[in-house]
């Protein structure tokens, strides 16, 4: 027999709150993102960095209504060689963004009833190599790839609009990203994800 304190910790490992509220925030809502602009941006003589213009999707999957903050950006970033890879979990790699709102971030709080779905838009960049032999973390070369994104507010948000059941990240479903060989590039200013 297992002493009281021991059970009582792996019941607390069982019925972790933060764990509940992020799988129940994933059964929520469905959220897919798809590219509808791409440039490739000039970098150096090794690589370069893809810009994607991302429109965001995201549908109220539950019976009753749900709350979420706008903007989010992407703050996590995952890699897979395919659709089916991702699903499985398999990715390339992970990367991490750091951003710094340049301003005050004014929140939109969107409320989707059973059902609706609002469209929105945001940015992610992807380091790509000119040649694929070439050696350089976190990077892609030409090809298909499938990206999962996470996303969260930028700033902080005011406490009286985070309520306890407002959704606070988002992950898409994986996405196609199709890297070209040989691209054009052009001059791009990277600030940073936009989102609206």
């Amino acid at each position: 027999m297992l002493p009281m304190p021991v059970i009582l910790f792996l019941l607390g490992l069982t019925f972790n709150p933060s764990a509940r509220q992020a799988q129940s925030e994933s059964n929520m809502v469905r959220v897919k993102a798809r590219v509808v602009e791409q440039k490739y941006c000039r970098g150096d003589a090794d690589a370069f960095t893809v810009s994607l213009g991302l429109e965001i999707e995201i549908e109220n999957s539950t019976k009753t209504p749900v709350d979420l903050l706008w903007p989010m950006a992407p703050w996590v970033g995952k890699v897979a060689s395919s659709v089916e890879d991702a699903k499985a979990g398999r990715f390339l790699y992970e990367q991490t963004a750091s951003r710094y709102p340049q301003g005050q971030t004014h929140f939109e709080r969107l409320k989707l009833e059973p059902g609706q779905k609002v469209l929105k838009r945001s940015e992610y960049y992807l380091i790509a190599r000119h040649d694929a032999a070439f050696s350089l973390p976190k990077s892609v070369s030409p090809g298909t790839y499938a990206v999962v994104l996470m996303l969260s507010p930028e700033a902080g948000p005011p406490a009286e609009m985070a309520g306890p059941d407002t959704i606070k990240s988002l992950t898409t479903e994986p996405f196609l990203v199709e890297i070209r060989a040989a691209a054009k590039l052009v001059s791009c200013e990277t600030t940073g994800a936009k989102t609206d």
